[in-house]
């Protein structure tokens, strides 16, 4: 579990942000008819969804990393030489199925080394990130942060790309939340005066290691961590819950946020809920989402 809180203080900034999300466009009801889903569309109803964007097979998903890549990087104004980084993260353990690979070398094929390659990033170090669910790409803003901060170089971004696709007829409920495909990207820049990060906090359980075997036990430990890892990045950042104008949220059901709301004793209208019944959860992307449409 992760937060980050952003302030007008540090010279750290999120400079330029952007995403994009699938043409299909899926209700509720209708993935209930289509048997992608474990509880009945009412239920989840309840709980504040209401649609999911689902990625065409016949469209290449690496174009929405690429393209929302370009955007990030033109409202950065980014100057490409100045580009020195590319972290790619994706939540979800994606492994390639080696029974069906008729060519090896198609194990070596590498989207961050693509995307460096199309965005003409030729001063970049290109690497890919995983295996931190939903919170993965605030890892990868910290460490973007804490490189920045360590450089000599006065001028200097590094882009922060992320992507979720679920197999094609995969449930689209995971844990009473409805997940759609997205990609969003980043650039995090030195001398920036927006998005400024003064503060990132960070607690992990690796006893949860293995998520189908655990489930009711994070279910069940949620809230308490979630409590607590928010109340603490607040408390480290020199802060008081009164003071954060807006919690930027991850898009899991409303139903939660309102409970984690008290838990935490802020007011709902401090959470901006909007996206949750128009998206829904999109693993890594929602933060990015949630900002741009802020």
């Amino acid at each position: 579990m992760k937060t980050i809180i952003n302030k007008t203080r540090a010279s750290i900034g999120i400079a330029g942000l952007a995403y994009k999300l699938p043409t299909i466009k899926k209700s509720v009801e209708e993935l209930e008819k289509q048997q992608l889903l474990h509880s009945p569309a009412s239920l989840l109803n309840d709980f504040g969804f209401r649609n999911c964007y689902i990625h065409e097979p016949s469209q290449r998903f690496e174009d929405l990393l690429l393209e929302s890549s370009k955007e990030a990087l033109r409202e950065s104004h980014s100057q490409k030489k100045d580009v020195t980084r590319i972290f790619l993260y994706s939540g979800i353990n994606s492994e390639i199925d080696n029974d069906k690979q008729t060519n090896t070398l198609e194990l070596f094929r590498y989207p961050a080394a693509e995307l460096r390659h199309k965005l003409e990033l030729t001063n970049a170090n290109a690497i890919a990130l995983s295996q931190q669910g939903c919170s993965g790409l605030l890892s990868a803003i910290d460490l973007a942060r804490q490189l920045l901060t360590a450089s000599p170089r006065d001028s200097e971004t590094i882009l922060c790309v992320t992507g979720d696709l679920l197999p094609r007829r995969t449930k689209r409920e995971i844990m009473y939340n409805i997940i759609s495909d997205a990609a969003a990207a980043l650039v995090v820049a030195k001398n920036c005066d927006k998005n400024q990060i003064i503060s990132f906090h960070q607690e992990v359980q690796s006893y949860y290691w293995n998520t189908s075997a655990h489930e009711n036990e994070l279910l069940a430990s949620y809230f308490p961590m979630a409590k607590r890892v928010i109340e603490n990045t607040i408390k480290e950042a020199g802060l008081a819950p009164s003071d954060i104008s807006w919690f930027v949220p991850h898009n899991v059901s409303l139903r939660s946020w309102e409970i984690l709301a008290k838990l935490i004793n802020i007011p709902m209208e401090r959470i901006w809920t909007e996206n949750m019944s128009r998206v829904g959860h999109t693993i890594s992307c929602d933060h990015i989402i949630n900002l741009v449409d802020m």
